[in-house]
């Protein structure tokens, strides 16, 4: 009896911090999708050349090459995607949007790393993945700016930590002395290794041309300064994972969740669910812009109009701060205050 002829191939990959468990399917020419495999693997390089091999073995060489589809889930999946891609494999990176979108329009209510990777590879199954939608690795510029100001976050983080812990020394009943300086040269040792990377963050962007004049264009919105765009460019990876702003909004958690159920109305919130690092570097340009950007001083006050938590309109200005950050980095052009009124 003659076989019928595969026509795709995906392997689905929910992806975590230690391990990862993977689903292959494959269709037929009649639609008939059927399962090969899943099975568990260590997020280790020796976990990622057994999950190749085991992806082989299941490979149908007549068909199209399979697609690996994972979800963009902080930085866990980034190594796996690295290996797959330097293996010459087809892999496609998918916002966790759309694949929470997937599962509910299926009504999926189980959730487990294996459910999750059949789902991810019935995802990849139903959608025609085009060379559009298949992952590349950020350029080594990106990269090196990426860690750059992912160790500012870091050090800004351990600074604050610092003087919160000299504040505390300074209070309490008879510090010893030689403590509260060892935590001071500690404060300066960070402070001047802060100013070293900021230095090197501008000599990467300026040896970059078209770069440098994109961040120069956003940084004509009050609020927004150099190293704070850097941060936000560098996570999306200049945006080419992104088609639309409500994408973008939600990888960085900042899409607004509402709790509704019969007579029982809940708050609205961010869902929270997306790339910390983005919040945290629009939360404090956020504050600024709403006491000295004309335009979102006024948005600010309106969110924040018979509200006694201030904080909403806060969140609304990083969102607008977010949004504006990417239309101006695909207009290629400065901010400019009254452009309604052009």
């Amino acid at each position: 009896m003659v076989q019928p002829k595969v026509v795709k191939q995906v392997v689905g990959i929910d992806i975590g911090m230690e391990s990862f468990f993977a689903c292959y399917q494959v269709k037929d020419q009649h639609e008939h999708i059927a399962i090969k495999g899943t099975k568990s693997f260590k997020n280790s390089p020796k976990g990622m050349e057994e999950f190749l091999s085991w992806c082989e073995k299941r490979e149908k060489d007549v068909a199209p090459q399979p697609i690996y589809v994972m979800e963009a889930t902080g930085v866990y999946y980034e190594n796996l995607a690295y290996f797959l891609y330097e293996n010459d494999q087809k892999v496609s990176v998918q916002l966790a949007q759309k694949l929470a979108y997937f599962a509910k329009s299926n009504n999926l209510k189980t959730k487990t790393d294996k459910v999750d990777s059949k789902m991810i590879a019935a995802f990849g199954m139903e959608k025609t993945l085009g060379a559009s939608d298949l992952w590349t690795p950020p350029s080594k510029e990106f990269r090196v700016i990426r860690d750059l100001s992912r160790e500012h976050t870091s050090l800004k983080k351990e600074i604050t930590a610092a003087k919160s812990q000299l504040h505390a020394m300074d209070h309490a009943h008879k510090t010893y002395k030689k403590v509260i300086t060892l935590k001071k040269q500690m404060i300066s040792f960070y402070k001047k290794q802060l100013d070293i990377i900021e230095k090197e963050l501008k000599k990467q962007i300026k040896a970059d041309d078209q770069l440098y004049k994109k961040i120069q264009n956003i940084e004509t919105v009050k609020g927004l300064g150099f190293i704070t765009i850097i941060k936000v460019i560098s996570e999306v990876n200049g945006f080419l994972l992104f088609t639309n702003i409500r994408q973008l909004v939600s990888y960085a958690g900042l899409d607004v969740v509402d709790k509704e159920s019969g007579k029982y109305k809940g708050k609205a919130r961010i869902s929270k669910k997306g790339n910390a690092r983005i919040r945290s570097a629009l939360y404090m340009p956020a504050v600024a812009a709403a006491t000295h950007n004309i335009n979102l001083r006024d948005f600010y006050e309106r969110v924040n109009d018979n509200r006694t938590v201030k904080k909403h309109g806060v969140v609304a200005v990083m969102r607008k701060l977010l949004i504006l950050i990417y239309t101006l980095w695909k207009k290629n052009e400065p901010y400019i205050v009254d452009y309604q009124l052009r």
